[in-house]
């Protein structure tokens, strides 16, 4: 093995536990340390089970297979596997296996009996990862001596995919390596200062590189979004008349997200002050109804909703819910995604939208929203689904009614100290002019 595969080598042998996870800068050697570990598992186990499972079937052909082969080129003819190309399999003498799997067109490629080792190459590009790892590999380990999940990848295009969470999990089991290109013993400054003028995007290089967990700015749906926009609300002295808001953005595949706000008119902020989700299979209008409410009430106490808001694909059950549950939203009208997306864009770079820290899923949103690669819908994500949240933002902005003032035009004003008695006025101007011009008569008197 190269210097960098060795530094892999060093810190696997460290773990011993059921998971090892590394995510690794591009061309560190990660995919031919993995075969590698899987050819020793099944020569010196005999009767082992081994898959590996990439992200994408080309891949199979283009990066793994070739490793495997190059790897067995003096293999000895003993213990030779012979390969079996329409199951994508190595079947060894010694009656253990090694099977490749492409996610991409086998997703149900890791299901089975028994396993002793299982690769998970590319993991941040997997679909799923977290149900094929909790659900489909554990229970293949049970009653399988030194039975492991070996993963390794890059970062994937946007934080929010399990990888992250899976290398947090390792961290905390002292079972994870991390490798940025500056750890590879046989790439020189040259070289690492070649690779990044060849990056098209700062992100890009970040990501690819220095193995850090970043949203691709060309992908982001709101990349003005930062943290510093996140920050407690303190309520100022002409709360009780800034109006409450609903928004909802409606989902049966999806969730529905609803954020609770108001429009503070005093500073020209919008305030995100909480947020109700619920996934939509187990929703139900009652179900849905009774949670909105609840917040609402929990949010706003007294006040009564000024405004509600949601998406108008669904104009049935918001007909419902105005008739039957006394809960009217409006429908938001539309533009183009691009055109409301950048109005949410503009309010964001100015400084108009402060949201609590409680809004756990419109932060995620923000922070991990990116389009598809045709850039005319929201992308899907295994975390937050299609972005409801931060839909339901976008129709927010659409229709809060900046320019609507709440505050009485007489507020803290009284007779007493801001509206003069004209009658009185008159008099003493009266008197004034009496005394100034005193003692005169007037011509032709």
């Amino acid at each position: 093995m190269r210097n960098s595969q060795l530094l892999i080598e060093h810190e696997f042998k460290k773990t011993t536990g059921k998971l090892f996870v590394s995510n690794c800068s591009r061309r560190f050697g990660k995919s031919f340390w993995a075969a590698v570990k899987c050819l020793e598992k099944a020569i010196s186990c005999p009767s082992s089970k081994v898959k590996f499972a990439s992200a994408f079937a080309n891949d199979l052909e283009e990066i793994i297979i070739p490793a495997f082969k190059f790897l067995m080129e003096d293999m000895p003819e003993d213990i030779k596997p012979a390969w079996f190309s329409s199951k994508k399999k190595y079947i060894f003498k010694n009656k253990s296996e090694i099977q490749l799997i492409g996610l991409d067109r086998n997703p149900d490629g890791p299901r089975g009996q028994a396993l002793d080792l299982m690769v998970f190459e590319e993991a941040g590009f997997i679909n799923k990862l977290d149900y094929l790892y909790s659900s489909i590999i554990v229970p293949t380990f049970r009653g399988r001596e030194d039975a492991k999940a070996i993963m390794i990848s890059t970062p994937p295009l946007t934080p929010d995919h399990p990888f992250k969470a899976f290398c947090d999990k390792a961290k905390a089991e002292g079972a994870f390596a991390e490798f940025t290109i500056f750890d590879d013993p046989e790439v020189g400054p040259a070289e690492i200062e070649e690779y990044k003028k060849e990056c098209l995007s700062d992100t890009d290089w970040q990501r690819e590189y220095l193995v850090k967990f970043v949203i691709d700015r060309e992908r982001s749906i709101c990349p003005e979004f930062t943290d510093s926009c996140v920050q407690e609300y303190k309520k100022n002295e002409f709360w009780e008349f800034y109006h409450p808001y609903l928004s909802m953005d409606l989902g049966v595949r999806d969730k529905t997200a609803c954020l609770y706000a108001i429009w503070d008119f005093l500073q020209a902020k919008l305030i995100i002050l909480d947020e109700f989700v619920v996934f939509g299979p187990e929703m139900t209008t009652d179900s849905l109804v009774s949670g909105l409410k609840a917040k609402e009430s929990e949010v706003f106490g007294e006040k009564k909703t000024y405004l509600r808001i949601a998406d108008n694909n669904n104009l049935l059950l918001l007909q419902d819910l105005g008739t039957l549950h006394k809960m009217p939203f409006l429908a938001t009208s539309k533009d183009s995604l691009q055109a409301m997306v950048n109005k949410l864009r503009l309010w964001m770079k100015q400084g108009k939208i402060l949201i609590s820290p409680k809004c756990k899923e419109l932060i995620g949103c923000l922070k991990s929203g990116v389009w598809n690669k045709t850039r005319k819908e929201f992308d899907r994500s295994q975390v937050y689904g299609h972005f409801d949240a931060l839909a339901s933002l976008i129709y927010l902005v659409r229709n809060v009614r900046e320019n609507n003032n709440p505050i009485p035009a007489n507020y803290k004003l009284s007779d007493d100290s801001h509206f003069l008695d004209k009658r009185r006025e008159k008099s003493e101007n009266n008197k004034s002019l009496a005394k100034a011009f005193g003692g005169r008569k007037r011509y032709g008197r």
